[in-house]
């Protein structure tokens, strides 16, 4: 500290140590109260835009007249003074009278009268303060913005020249990998700092892209050069991996708003490694695919505000993770092959992504929104209303495509559309693209998304539950582990591995036992297959595999002399699963 602390009147500094004095019934007084001068240094209310807590910044000198470190506590925690021994040592003494404690607490409380007082942000994104629109991120000059530590790369610079936006759009021109994966992760950058407002529309994105590709391949690199829009980036310095749990990935992930951020390295080593991989998979692609914290209560059991992910995710991975099919609706697949990535390309953007000129187009980027359609509380509704309109035609016009996909995937195209629209109309309105070229671009980039969706739809259903239970039916059947019997034979010996009978249009399984042993291969090959045999069996109806009753799921059929109750599946619909061909 510079200047001595400014303690009321009846505290003083004598010798680097506090005293208080004053009069009482024996006349007037002077007493130590410690050997040190503690001093409020900052008052700091730390907004991560769902409630604000209190902080405060201490300082100090010790008797020894050496400076204390400064340090940042609760503001609940300052009036005991525990911290003084905790993080100022031992040799930091309070003189042993009952009311010294009380007489240092009240002199710190006195300091606070010419200490600063701050706002720190916790979060990234768009902040309406001051009735004007600003866009958060450390290294704004107005206002401070802190983010956990892994996310220190996040910076932004308050300037852009032209050369900036127009490195930024060579990416469509020469692309340092595919058009198929290019694109989608640009479109991806820019649909993020809409995520705020689309929210207000009630369209806001629920999924995550998925890069993958093998070792070699260059997807961490490549992840990380679009990262690079919102900070400074590499491979080696990406801000969540699948080596931290899934508590501490959502945590952060909340701060994250309105930007991207890359969750990297899906790639486990061994079987153990591999479900934990997954369970954390699972639970990042439901929190973004949901948009839903978890459900946490105070001490007092009183409900705490959930915290979701409120921005961008891209997963690199070697492959795709065993999450089922809800998890895999989540998320938005790209292929990355091992000799795609251009690596003379690559390391030229790599050079500009360090000089910041990445950084500085996102800049220009968030600002041309401000200016465009935030400048009045008109304009702002507006562009919620334009947005909602743009998603809903853009979803509704892939639905009549005639791709059959599961219900999120529209929806994902939808949103990867609007992002390219955005960043497009803005190369425009820069005048760095003309409209020719942005509506081939948006024709191009329509085209591949389709391709890409109906790619994505076939992935999600090879993990239906259903059709992962065929599948594994028919092996199991194939390595003769269990056997199918003639219906319309008598059977005196049913051997211990038999699941039920068959005849040429059907396959009577008694459900438990054919639903268990299709479970234990599933263990067996490290796979999950979590449906309940009830659950089957609701699922197979709705999907029309199976023949039913009376509004029951299984129908009852004379076999050997017997009525019994079994799973009726259709055993056409079963060989085409099984091939591939449904």
């Amino acid at each position: 500290m510079t200047q001595p602390p400014q303690y009321a009147p009846r505290y003083f500094v004598k010798e680097h140590c506090l005293y208080e004095s004053g009069v009482n019934r024996q006349g007037a007084f002077t007493r130590k109260l410690c050997n040190l001068a503690p001093e409020v240094l900052r008052e700091i209310s730390m907004d991560d835009g769902v409630s604000s807590a209190k902080f405060v910044r201490l300082g100090g000198v010790h008797q020894s007249g050496r400076t204390l470190p400064e340090i940042t506590i609760p503001a609940e925690e300052v009036e005991g003074l525990g911290w003084i021994v905790k993080y100022w040592g031992m040799d930091c003494i309070l003189e042993p009278d009952l009311k010294t404690k009380s007489s240092v607490w009240n002199a710190l409380q006195t300091t606070a009268l010419n200490a600063e007082k701050v706002t720190v942000f916790s979060t990234t994104g768009w902040r309406q303060i001051d009735g004007d629109w600003h866009f958060l991120m450390p290294g704004e000059e107005r206002f401070t913005v802190e983010l956990p530590s892994k996310m220190r790369g996040y910076r932004i610079e308050r300037r852009c020249e032209m050369l900036d936006i127009q490195t930024a759009a060579s990416l469509f021109w020469q692309p340092p990998a595919p058009e198929e994966i290019m694109l989608p992760l640009l479109a991806f950058t820019f649909l993020s700092p809409l995520n705020h407002f689309l929210k207000e529309a009630g369209c806001e994105p629920k999924f995550v892209l998925f890069l993958l590709g093998k070792t070699g391949s260059r997807k961490s690199t490549l992840a990380a050069l679009t990262l690079s829009f919102f900070g400074r980036f590499t491979a080696s310095e990406l801000p969540l991996s699948f080596r931290d749990t899934a508590n501490s990935i959502l945590y952060n992930a909340f701060s994250l708003k309105d930007v991207l951020t890359v969750i990297d390295d899906l790639h486990p080593s061994s079987r153990m490694e591999e479900q934990k991989m997954n369970g954390t998979a699972q639970a990042v692609m439901r929190a973004y695919g949901d948009r839903t914290g978890k459900g946490r209560l105070r001490a007092d059991s009183s409900p705490m505000e959930s915290r979701p992910p409120q921005g961008n995710a891209i997963v690199t991975a070697e492959f795709a993770p065993d999450i089922g099919e809800s998890g895999t609706a989540r998320y938005f697949a790209l292929e990355l092959k091992e000799r795609d990535v251009d690596l003379q390309i690559l390391s030229a953007y790599q050079r500009e992504a360090a000089n910041g000129t990445l950084r500085r187009c996102m800049f220009a980027y968030t600002e041309w929104i401000r200016e465009a359609f935030l400048h009045s509380e008109e304009a702002e509704r507006e562009f919620v209303r334009f947005l909602n309109s743009r998603f809903l035609f853009c979803r509704d016009e892939f639905r009549k495509s005639g791709i059959r996909c599961h219900g999120r995937v529209p929806e994902a195209v939808a949103h990867l559309r609007m992002g390219m629209d955005f960043l497009l109309l803005f190369l425009k309105e820069k005048q760095v693209m003309d409209e020719e070229s942005c509506a081939e671009i948006q024709q191009r980039f329509k085209d591949i998304l389709y391709r890409l969706a109906a790619r994505q739809a076939e992935n999600i259903e090879q993990d239906k539950p259903t059709h992962l239970f065929i599948r594994k039916l028919f092996s199991l059947l194939e390595s003769e582990k269990v056997c199918l019997l003639n219906k319309n034979e008598t059977h005196e010996f049913v051997p211990s591995h038999c699941v039920g009978y068959e005849d040429e249009a059907w396959f009577y399984l008694h459900t438990d036992i054919a639903h268990r042993m299709v479970r234990k291969l599933c263990d067996e090959q490290g796979e999950s297959f979590a449906v309940t045999a009830k659950g089957l069996l609701k699922a197979m109806a709705e999907e029309g595999l199976i023949k039913t009753s009376a509004g029951q799921n299984t129908v009852s059929v004379r076999i050997n002399g017997k009525s019994r109750r079994v799973m009726c599946l259709d055993k056409h619909k079963a060989k085409m699963i099984a091939d591939g061909a449904l």
